[in-house]
């Protein structure tokens, strides 16, 4: 009864650190990826509408400055079903624009029975592409 009562004392043990080293390491590997990703490509012009954006900044915010975008689309990106993930980039969304480019955001999802997501609203601006010649449409 003593050496029973040893064994799940230190199979409660082990399986507690197995679950907080998980989301110690899964909190360090999304601040490192989050740290990494926000980028501005090409050269806007400071007084063009890209050139006034900011990393950061909201998609209200965004719409403000550049206006209504061309063609919009989103999805999930998979961390969602992450266990212990508590970043802002489980969802993305894309805005284009004809004559600017390709502006990119982290975005909210929806959790539904059977694994389905669904990208809600975009958030925060995290990729500006700058490309005077785009045509505004989603890539195909």
């Amino acid at each position: 009864m003593l050496n029973q009562t040893r064994r799940m004392t230190l199979a409660t043990l082990c399986l507690s650190l197995t679950l907080a080293g998980g989301h110690v390491f899964a909190e360090d590997a999304a601040k490192k990826q989050e740290a990494e990703e926000p980028v501005i490509v090409g050269n806007p012009p400071a007084d063009s509408a890209f050139g006034k954006l900011k990393i950061g900044m909201s998609y209200e915010e965004v719409l403000a400055i550049v206006g209504k975008p061309t063609s919009e689309n989103s999805w999930c990106t998979g961390k969602q079903h992450i266990p212990f993930y508590f970043g802002s980039d489980r969802g993305r969304a894309e805005a284009n624009f004809k004559g600017m480019g390709q502006l990119k955001f982290n975005s909210d999802v929806s959790l539904y029975p059977f694994r389905i997501c669904k990208a809600d609203k975009p958030t925060t601006l995290i990729h500006v592409n700058y490309n005077p010649e785009s045509t505004g449409e989603l890539a195909k």
